[in-house]
């Protein structure tokens, strides 16, 4: 076992500088690059960090938690601080990271030292920090589930949280986004620069049928926080995301309303909506509101002259609660390649669902049509798709075959090429908001050529767009 220290590494009855670690290491013949001085990603704007923690230990210890969700590719923990300080990272069954292991890397330079896993098992692993001394954890995970964009609403405005002008004890509307294919439930809380929390956030999904965006009510505290989201995902495993930025209240005097207005400076909130989320938005943990999808079958889509020209999709949905939805479909060839124009992405031609809610009574299906359903109701949509590139002229139904977009001659070339293909293709498909987003599984039973869509669309008199 090797531990890494600030001060340098722990063979069993012995401490070793870091220097010397490095020069036994190559005398040893590793060659690999497994130590190395620089971690992967330290300057990765997009890293999404499991924990960032700022103590001070004296000549005690903490542990502190790192949930790795299912899916993630790589953890790394960071350790920065003077002399002094150790660190030991145990994975979820409880034992010490070997770290000879071919998928741990470790980097060690004078006052920073971290340990890269690949590929980590899913699970509660752990780092333990020992000895006396500042120091500064943080520990970096990459896979499906991302979070970010901490955004505060004002009055016509939306800024940065982390460029806003807080003063403790107002109340503010603050938007996060979470992707949520893989999320199952979600908390999101205040902590400290310790990783301590504060106080638990109230907050709702954003919309039913959009499951990445969140909606909080942010009750200011009186000391620096952070933003810190957690919960499980779909497979059980725990998850937390810490939003980097600090956010640091400022003095009343400094806060909103004040004599001078400067770029970034928070503006009033709108005091309807604050009033609204108090009575909307709950402390967590809370499930994420999906559309159940029962049954699905698919067809080829046939004109009144029996043309094919696309797919006509069947799906029964039930809505969990009784609220606006947008169950907009959305299909693709299963097996995109590099270069793909995206030329055979399906659109809505038309649509009908029984029972039907009044407000889709003769309005056109597109990707915002809002209609309100009720809760426990199972709904009967029938969907008609056609190629991207087909698009609607007038009010009779025709279409246009759109090239216009595509006038550079690689892309236009591209185009035609995916657009006149003979192979057999299966199309992915999910419907916004539901059960069946993000996942693998949801195919078309049947397989279908794209030539033959072109064709059909070329018998119904469907010429090049004009626009």
């Amino acid at each position: 076992m090797l531990r890494l220290s600030m001060a340098g590494a722990y063979l069993p009855g012995r401490w070793l500088p870091v220097g010397l670690v490095v020069v036994l290491s190559l005398l040893a013949g590793r060659t690999d690059g497994r130590l190395r001085a620089a971690s992967p990603v330290e300057d990765d704007t997009n890293a999404q960090h499991l924990a960032i923690v700022e103590d001070k230990l004296k000549g005690d210890s903490r542990e502190i938690a790192l949930p790795v969700e299912t899916g993630s590719m790589r953890l790394e923990v960071i350790l920065e601080s003077g002399d002094g300080l150790r660190m030991t990272v145990t994975n979820p069954s409880g034992s010490t990271v070997n770290l000879e292991e071919p998928n741990v890397v470790v980097a060690a330079s004078t006052g920073r030292s971290s340990i890269l896993i690949w590929d980590p098992r899913p699970g509660t692993w752990r780092v333990k920090i020992e000895g006396q001394g500042q120091y500064r954890l943080r520990a970096i995970t990459q896979g499906d589930l991302f979070v970010c964009c901490a955004q505060i609403l004002t009055i016509n405005q939306v800024f940065a949280l982390e460029r806003s002008r807080l003063v403790p004890g107002t109340r503010h509307q603050v938007q996060v986004f979470a992707s949520g294919y893989t999320i199952d439930t979600i908390d999101v809380q205040m902590v400290d620069q310790r990783g301590i929390v504060i106080a638990p956030v109230r907050f709702r999904q954003n919309d039913p049928s959009n499951i990445s965006g969140f909606v909080l009510l942010l009750e200011v505290p009186d000391r620096p926080f952070r933003l810190n989201v957690e919960g499980k995902d779909l497979s059980g495993k725990p998850f937390r995301r810490v939003i980097p930025p600090v956010f640091v209240p400022a003095s009343g005097a400094d806060g909103p309303g004040g004599a001078e207005e400067r770029p970034g400076e928070q503006l009033p909130s709108n005091p309807r909506t604050i009033e609204e989320l108090g009575q909307s938005t709950t402390p967590g943990p809370r499930q994420i509101i999906r559309t159940h999808i029962s049954s699905w079958s698919d067809e080829p889509f046939l004109t009144a002259k029996g043309n094919q020209i696309g797919i006509r999709l069947r799906f029964q949905a039930t809505f969990p609660t009784d609220a606006s939805y947008t169950p907009y479909p959305t299909l693709y060839p299963d097996r995109i390649g590099q270069g793909y124009t995206g030329a055979l992405n399906l659109r809505v031609h038309q649509s009908s669902v029984s029972p039907q809610p009044p407000e889709l009574k003769g309005v056109p299906w597109t990707f915002n049509t809002r209609a309100r359903f009720g809760a426990g109701i199972k709904y009967e949509f029938l969907i008609d798709l056609v190629p991207g590139y087909a698009l609607p002229v007038g009010t009779e139904g025709r279409l246009c075959l759109n090239y216009r977009q595509f006038a550079q001659p690689d892309l236009l070339s591209r185009f035609e090429k995916e657009i006149s293909s003979r192979r057999r293709t299966r199309f992915r498909f999910g419907v916004s908001g539901s059960d069946f987003e993000g996942k693998m599984n949801a195919l078309t039973d049947q397989t279908y050529v794209p030539e033959t869509w072109l064709e059909g669309l070329r018998r119904e008199g469907a010429v090049e767009c004009k626009f």
